[in-house]
């Protein structure tokens, strides 16, 4: 399998040792060649303990085109409809796109979703990669078999200081440093923590809640040296079937909290992200039965692996890309909602979503 990897930061270190322990033929490109020497000789080696002379390493000038299975883009948000609808010419069987998707203003979103669309060579996927690991799908499994009864509520948090986020970002001297601290290009908590809407739409399709048409929104805007972000955001969501839901996400939290609270008729399951030393910590009741944890070993590392796996699948044919839990679909959804929750975050009122 040859993989192209577009943007030597660090969710592409993640995607190539990814790719790499799948022993596939990785390529990365990036604009900067200092980006490039980081990776080889910073980044991966202290990651992942030595560096990869499989690898192949090109500024974006030499970028090969053609000739990949898998092409991955790991810009920034505000620059990646670009790539993405440039990359669909070159007809990898899977376009993976980090997320949030793109800019909550979706710039050129509908000019890919139309060339996607008119094409049968790809399937597009984005990174969110926590509802592919073996914690939530087998918490999916459960909630589809109603092992709680009917579902009731469904509350997501994504609470961390992204004092993390910068440990693993050195060079970076802070939000003004990166997208990161700006809102308009997919930064700030709502684009950052995006991983709690896509996971509160992802276990609400697997309960039956329908799918969300109207959002509240209340942001705490934050803007210094020149960054301008939301440090907090809190969304009411309604769905076409009348269910509501709550989300939360924020840049503020330490220790982190990633947590989601499903919550039924005969039980409950609460996810704990990284919740045990060992990796996520499951806990539910079935029934009348008592109230049990489950552990699901992993590192880090293995997020991105668990979201190749998949990967692999989608291209074997076992898994169809409407039935992907990262689909392409599922990513665009999530960024609508950030449109109509941006623009009319603090209105206190309920909004319809276009």
């Amino acid at each position: 399998m040859k993989v192209k990897v577009i943007g030597a930061g660090s969710i592409g270190n993640h995607l190539t040792q990814a790719c790499r322990r799948m022993r596939w033929d990785v390529t990365v490109v990036d604009t900067d060649p200092e980006a490039l020497r980081r990776m080889k000789e910073e980044i991966y080696p202290q990651r992942y303990g030595a560096w990869d002379e499989g690898i192949h390493l090109v500024t974006s000038d030499q970028e090969p085109k053609g000739g990949f299975d898998i092409i991955c883009i790991g810009t920034p948000p505000h620059v990646r409809m670009p790539l993405a609808i440039a990359a669909l010419s070159e007809k990898p069987k899977i376009l993976q796109l980090e997320k949030p998707l793109c800019a909550p203003r979706l710039e050129r979103l509908g000019e890919f979703m139309t060339a996607y669309r008119n094409q049968s060579d790809t399937i597009a996927v984005v990174g969110y990669d926590h509802a592919v690991s073996e914690s939530v799908s087998w918490i999916t499994d459960n909630l589809r078999e109603q092992r709680i009864g009917d579902a009731q509520s469904i509350d997501v948090e994504f609470r961390e200081h992204w004092k993390g986020i910068f440990g693993a970002h050195p060079w970076l001297s802070g939000p003004q440093d990166t997208y990161l601290g700006f809102w308009q290009k997919g930064g700030g908590a709502s684009g950052e923590h995006s991983h709690a809407l896509h996971l509160w739409r992802h276990f609400a399709k697997a309960a039956g809640f329908g799918s969300w048409r109207k959002v509240s929104s209340f942001m705490d805007m934050k803007t210094h040296d020149g960054a301008e972000y939301d440090s907090l955001s809190a969304f009411t969501v309604e769905t076409d079937a009348g269910r509501v839901g709550r989300i939360i996400q924020d840049v503020i939290t330490l220790p982190t909290r990633k947590w989601i609270r499903l919550q039924g008729s005969k039980g409950f399951i609460e996810w704990y992200c990284n919740g045990h030393s060992d990796g996520d910590l499951v806990k539910y009741q079935f029934g009348d039965g008592p109230a049990e944890e489950r552990i699901f070993a992993k590192k880090r590392p293995d997020d991105f692996y668990r979201e190749i796996l998949h990967i692999q699948d989608l291209i074997n044919g076992e898994v169809s890309a409407v039935d992907s839990p990262i689909s392409i679909e599922s990513g665009v959804a999530v960024m609508e909602l950030l449109r109509t929750a941006h623009e009319h975050r603090n209105e206190g009122a309920i909004i319809q979503m276009l």
